[in-house]
């Protein structure tokens, strides 16, 4: 098969910049990883995913390259609303969301915050914190 290229891009939401990569065509799914990593290791499941989808793995506020949130103690609730916000920014109304870890906290988030945005949701190793 054809590589599909990775494209590292920036998009403002608000007054933060949000880095993420993209790839592929087709119906848009949502990659969120673990904390405090950054989408570079979702780099093999962009490359499986991008040959069917349109892939935009996110850096989440405050790891990679993106810029952190304004809270100083920031809940997933904030992690979910700052994603549903990036959503708008890229006009993506709806998409199938992964996350792994903590990503999986905040794709759940976003599943019970903005049930209309989300088409699927598939949580891998989903931590539950008490």
């Amino acid at each position: 098969m054809a590589h599909v290229p990775i494209r590292r891009r920036f998009v403002h939401v608000g007054d933060r910049v949000v880095h993420y990569r993209r790839a592929g065509n087709g119906p848009p799914v949502i990659l969120i990883h673990q904390s405090p990593r950054s989408s570079a290791g979702l780099i093999p499941l962009i490359e499986a995913l991008s040959r069917r989808c349109t892939v935009f793995a996110f850096d989440t506020p405050g790891c990679g390259d993106s810029d952190p949130l304004p809270q100083s103690k920031a809940g997933m609730r904030h992690f979910a609303d700052a994603l549903a916000a990036t959503m708008d920014a890229l006009k993506i109304s709806k998409a199938a969301v992964f996350g792994t870890k903590t990503g999986s906290c905040i794709a759940l988030e976003l599943a019970r915050r903005h049930p209309h945005r989300v088409r699927g949701v598939v949580l891998d190793s989903l931590p539950i914190f008490t």
